[in-house]
Formats: C-alpha cells, sequence, structure tokens
C-alpha cells in the first residue's frame, strides 16, 4: 500500500511540474519595459549658396502641413556672363539672318529684272534682224531686177560685137555690168542668210558677237545668281538653326540660373521642426544641413525583447503599451523586428533606445495616433513605454518544453 501512495504520489508531483512548466506560463503576458515612442527624421540640406530666409518665424517644435513653404535660401552672387555671352550671339545671328533675308529679296528682284532685260532684248534685236532681213531682200529683188537689165544688155552687146556692129569699150562694160551685178546678188544672198542665222541664234538665247552679247551677259549673272542665292539660304538656315540651339541654351541657362538664385525649402511631409542647424539671414554653402524635421506619419513604437520572446512574434500581431507613468493601455500592432546582429546607429530615427544585454531584439510596432499624441508634445517621441506581449499556446511546443527540462 505504502508503495502504491507512494507512487501516486510521484505521478501527482510530475504531472503538477508538467502543468507548471507547460500551462501556467501560456496564462501571463510577458512584459517589456524596455520601449520608447520613436519617429523618423528627415534632414534637409541646401543644394545651393546664400542667406536662408524663414517664411514665418521658426523654432524647434514647429508644425508644418504637407507642401506648406518652411522658407528659402537666396543667392545674389550669381555669374551670367554666359548668359549674356549667349544673349549677344542670338543678337548678332538675328542681325545676320536679316541681312541674308534682305540680300535673298535683292536677288530675287535683280534675278526678275534679268529675265525681264533677256526678254526685252530678244524682242528688240529679233525686230532688227527682221527689218534688217526685210531691207535685204528688198535690195536683192531690185539687184536681180537689174541682173536681168545688164543680162540683156550683156547679151545683146555679144551679138553686136559679133557682127562687128558695137565697140569693143561699149561691149567690155556691159559685161562688167553684168558681172557685178551677179556678184551683187551672191552677196546680198549672203547677207540675207546671215541676218537670219542671227535671228535664230537671238531666238535661242545663244552669243551673237560683239554689239549683241546682252542675253549670254544676262544669262551669265542668273547663274552668278543661283550660285549666290544657294549660299546665302545656306547660310541663312545655318544661323536659324543656330538660333534654335541658342535659344535652348539660354532657356537651361536660365533655369539654372534661376536654381542658383533661389531654392525653396518646402515641407515633404506633415513634419514638426525637430532640429534647426541655420537660423534667419544664415549664411549656407552648398550642402549646408538646413534642418532636421520629424515624419508626423511615422510614429511608432520601439521596444526591445529577449530572445525567448523574440521567436513568438511575428509582423502583424497585436501588443498592448502604456506610457510610463500612465495607467492606460492602448493598441499596437508590430510591423518590424530586428535581430540582435542589426545595426542601430541609424541617423534617420528621432530616438535612441539604448541597448539592453538581456534584451538585443528590436521590435517595431504601428501605433493610432489620439489626443495624447500631438505636435505640441512632440508626439511624445523619446517617452518610455511598457509594453505588453501576449503569448500564444502551442500543444506540441508546451509538452516538447516540458520534456526539455529533463
Amino acid at each position: 500500500m505504502l508503495n502504491k501512495k507512494t507512487t501516486r504520489i510521484a505521478i501527482g508531483l510530475i504531472l503538477l511540474v508538467f502543468l507548471l512548466v507547460s500551462f501556467v506560463p501560456s496564462c501571463y503576458i510577458s512584459n517589456s519595459s524596455d520601449g520608447i515612442i520613436n519617429a523618423r527624421t528627415t534632414t534637409l540640406k541646401s543644394p545651393i549658396e546664400g542667406v536662408i530666409h524663414f517664411a514665418h518665424p521658426t523654432k524647434c517644435g514647429m508644425f508644418f502641413k504637407k507642401d506648406e513653404l518652411i522658407g528659402q535660401v537666396t543667392n545674389a552672387r550669381i555669374n551670367r556672363a554666359h548668359l549674356q555671352e549667349l544673349i549677344t550671339e542670338r543678337k548678332t545671328l538675328s542681325g545676320r539672318i536679316a541681312a541674308l533675308t534682305k540680300r535673298l529679296a535683292d536677288f530675287a528682284t535683280l534675278s526678275k529684272r534679268l529675265e525681264g532685260n533677256i526678254v526685252q532684248y530678244q524682242k528688240y534685236a529679233a525686230n532688227q534682224l527682221i527689218q534688217m532681213i526685210k531691207q535685204t531682200e528688198d535690195k536683192l529683188r531690185q539687184e536681180k531686177a537689174e541682173f536681168e537689165r545688164s543680162k540683156k544688155e550683156f547679151d545683146a552687146n555679144r551679138h553686136l560685137i559679133s557682127q562687128q556692129a558695137l565697140k569693143k569699150r561699149e561691149f567690155e562694160t556691159s559685161e562688167a555690168a553684168f558681172l557685178k551685178s551677179t556678184s551683187r546678188i551672191q552677196e546680198l544672198e549672203n547677207h540675207a542668210a546671215e541676218l537670219k542665222n542671227t535671228l535664230a541664234a537671238v531666238n535661242s538665247g545663244v552669243f551673237l558677237g560683239d554689239g549683241h552679247n546682252d542675253v549670254p551677259y544676262s544669262s551669265q549673272r542668273k547663274d552668278q545668281l543661283v550660285i549666290e542665292t544657294s549660299l546665302a539660304e545656306t547660310a541663312l538656315n545655318e544661323a536659324r538653326d543656330r538660333i534654335g540651339g541658342i535659344d535652348l541654351q539660354i532657356e537651361e541657362e536660365q533655369q539654372r540660373l534661376g536654381r542658383m538664385a533661389t531654392h525653396q525649402i518646402i515641407a515633404p511631409f506633415n513634419a514638426l521642426v525637430w532640429r534647426m542647424a541655420a537660423t534667419e539671414s544664415s549664411s549656407v554653402v552648398i550642402d549646408s544641413e538646413l534642418l532636421v524635421l520629424l515624419n508626423c506619419t511615422s510614429i511608432f513604437l520601439d521596444f526591445s525583447v529577449s530572445e525567448s520572446q523574440f521567436s513568438d512574434i511575428k509582423p502583424g500581431d497585436e501588443i498592448q503599451y502604456r506610457l510610463i507613468g500612465e495607467s492606460e493601455y492602448r493598441q499596437g500592432k508590430v510591423f518590424a523586428l530586428r535581430g540582435s546582429g542589426t545595426d542601430l546607429t541609424d541617423q534617420n530615427i528621432a530616438a535612441s533606445l539604448s541597448k539592453d544585454p538581456k534584451r538585443e531584439f528590436h521590435i517595431w510596432a504601428g501605433i493610432t495616433l489620439d489626443g495624447q499624441f500631438n505636435p505640441e508634445n512632440f508626439y511624445q517621441v523619446g517617452r518610455r513605454v511598457e509594453v505588453k506581449i501576449p503569448r500564444k499556446w502551442h500543444l506540441i511546443k508546451e509538452i516538447t518544453r516540458f520534456f526539455n527540462v529533463f
């Protein structure tokens, strides 16, 4: 009986230990007293040198809405020499374009005048040659009539001289008149043919020789005008293209000078002035730190846990927390876990949580901003909190934990 009783007591003690080790821990919530309210910050730097002026009197803790003007940096010492060179070059090219345009207009007028000269001279020369041809043909008809008369006289005198009824001297006179008339007819026919050839040349616009060279001269001038016009048009197009390029350069240079002259400081989000590195009318250089802004949309809970607690937490878990000194608990949701090997020296984090050798794992949790969290108290950033982490019960894990005790 004693052995049986001892056995029952031993079994009861074992079951009690099992309950204590495996099930009792699931009935309470693990607390983490090492935690703070934290937020992200953004450092605004100056891309130019100059003097800073704030839109309103600015101090730490001042609230700015997203896209609200905080201030601006102005730079009165800007080198505009390159812009002036571009403007001067553009004016020079504009004058050249005007001159080339006038030259092309003069060329067009001269070309029309030369064309008119060619037409008028061709008409004048053709009429003149027609009249000369007509006069030559009239002379040729008269000479042919004279030829017929002298031929008859020569034939009659030749018959009389054969009858010895005429003196030889008179016969020779009639013979000379006949030969002269024949030669004169040949000369007039050749002259008429030459005039007709000249008329054909005038109508076709070819060189006519001395005294008739206005047509080829005008044609030569027209050919020269074609070349000069082509060169002027090429130069005009080049000048216009260059002006187009200069206009783009001027626009880019003006924009660059505008960026160098003024830089507006705009709030990138709803923000608080966390730290001021420059004051009103301070001189700044490029990449100087101006302001450090607290991102009001990034308020979160930053707390540390031990390794045993870390394995029971995952993103999305609900936790409870309260500000130290208060009794009311609020809800939060885990969104990030950082292991013990994580480098926590983040310059964009507003508050720093000291590293505890027993609690080396950091948890980040989102919180709801209610009336307690407002810009007037910097959203409680840096204030310490106490966090309750509920543990989940898993039968297999609890049994495994029980046997691991032995």
